[in-house]
């Protein structure tokens, strides 16, 4: 399953990636007649030059993430790659000494028939070989997970949302419930609603405390709380990532928020 969950979450890398680059705006490099007047009109409002700075900021911050997450996913796939070809090695030796103990097992019975004077009729009942069996569960879970990722990479984020959710209701504790949590904040997050992410990722702290995404998504808490003017608290959670989560991804990515911070 961790395969299946890291090619899953390579996809929805990808379909964020082409979102964002989709929501970079085109600035039109022809002067206009109303030149003078916007300039002016922004000399006089600084505040949407702070939050145009600040989206763009945001938007590189997230592609480098993305490229991050992409090269985490890389290496995660060579590693389970190799496990796989373990373990096929190791079933097909499994399956040449469970073939050659059936194979003995025939052959004793034969010549205790042989011993008996094959006065005996009775058959000779060899061990039942078990298959394994796949949860019933699980596969609906899986299901409705890559349903949601193929929404995300469709750019159906309202559906995604609604379909994420409902992953969540059905399966609180499932296989994929940590990650469903963390895509659905960047979901909400790529879509500017920072309020809906901001619960999302806390939820995901909260609920799945052991989760490998939590460092994530307090690094993501403390850029939304950065959005939103709450310095002070930002600082907190990107300090804590940095404390708590040393050498990853995310510690990186927070040291590098504060600094743009501390610049601004």
């Amino acid at each position: 399953m961790p395969l299946k969950r890291s090619v899953c979450s390579a996809f929805v890398v990808a379909g964020l990636a082409s979102y964002v680059q989709a929501e970079v705006p085109v600035v039109d490099s022809q002067p206009s007649g109303n030149a003078y007047s916007v300039e002016s009109s922004q000399a006089r409002e600084p505040a949407p030059m702070e939050s145009s700075v600040g989206g763009t900021a945001h938007v590189l911050n997230l592609m480098d993430e993305l490229r991050q997450e992409i090269m985490t996913l890389r290496g995660q796939l060579e590693e389970q790659a190799y496990q796989i070809k373990q373990l096929q090695k190791e079933n097909r030796d499994r399956y040449l000494d469970l073939d050659q103990r059936i194979s003995r097992l025939g052959d004793s019975s034969k010549e205790a028939l042989a011993g008996a004077g094959g006065a005996s009729n009775s058959p000779v009942t060899l061990p039942a070989i078990g298959k394994p069996s796949v949860s019933e569960s699980d596969t609906r879970e899986e299901a409705a997970y890559q349903a949601a990722f193929s929404m995300i990479k469709d750019k159906r984020f309202d559906e995604a949302v609604v379909a994420l959710k409902k992953l969540l209701k059905d399966y609180p504790k499932g296989q994929f419930s940590d990650n469903a949590q963390y895509w659905l904040g960047e979901v909400q997050m790529a879509q500017g609603k920072y309020k809906e992410a901001q619960d999302d990722f806390q939820s995901l702290i909260d609920r799945y405390p052991d989760s490998p995404k939590v460092s994530d998504a307090t690094y993501k808490l403390g850029r939304i709380l950065d959005l939103q003017g709450e310095k002070d608290a930002a600082r907190k959670h990107l300090e804590s990532v940095i404390s708590q989560y040393p050498g990853s991804a995310a510690a990186r990515l927070s040291d590098t928020y504060l600094r743009n911070m501390s610049d601004s």
